[in-house]
């Protein structure tokens, strides 16, 4: 399974694996992957790559961590768009503690105690005398408005 020889990083492979899992429908979305032990003695690795695996999937969104839970497979949410005016400066970046909490939907925070780990937020400043405005990730698809070029 884990072919050492091929130059591909460890982490890389078993994360391939993990996602080749998670397209094929053996993980469900919704549904909490195997524990960092059992991933790591099913495929042989170590647990720090084992971490490093999910950090890699956790950073393409097909997964999310609760700490002292686990990782679980991502669902995809319906995203609402989102105009951005002309000349608007947009900026993607991972959210503060508050911003985790003040985000969050009410199940959020019952189960997570804020927005899962690992999902960006959007902050758009339209214009010199305008407020930003910090928009989740996940929930918002941006269009933007103006000229193309």
């Amino acid at each position: 399974m884990i072919d050492y020889s091929s130059g591909v990083p460890v982490y890389r492979q078993v994360a391939s694996a993990i996602r080749d899992d998670i397209t094929a429908g053996r993980y469900q979305p919704g549904a909490w992957l195997p524990s960092e032990s059992q991933l790591a003695q099913l495929y042989e690795v170590g647990r720090d790559t084992i971490r490093d695996a999910l950090a890699h999937l956790r950073a393409e969104g097909r997964i999310t961590t609760v700490r002292k839970r686990g990782s679980m497979v991502a669902t995809e949410p319906s995203r609402e768009p989102y105009h951005v005016p002309a000349g608007a400066r947009v900026i993607a970046r991972m959210p503060t503690p508050d911003e985790r909490r003040d985000l969050a939907t009410p199940g959020e925070l019952r189960e997570f105690g804020g927005m899962p780990e690992g999902v960006p937020v959007f902050e758009i400043t339209p214009g010199p005398r305008k407020h930003r405005r910090v928009l989740r990730s996940d929930c918002v698809e941006l269009i933007v408005e103006g000229p193309t070029l």
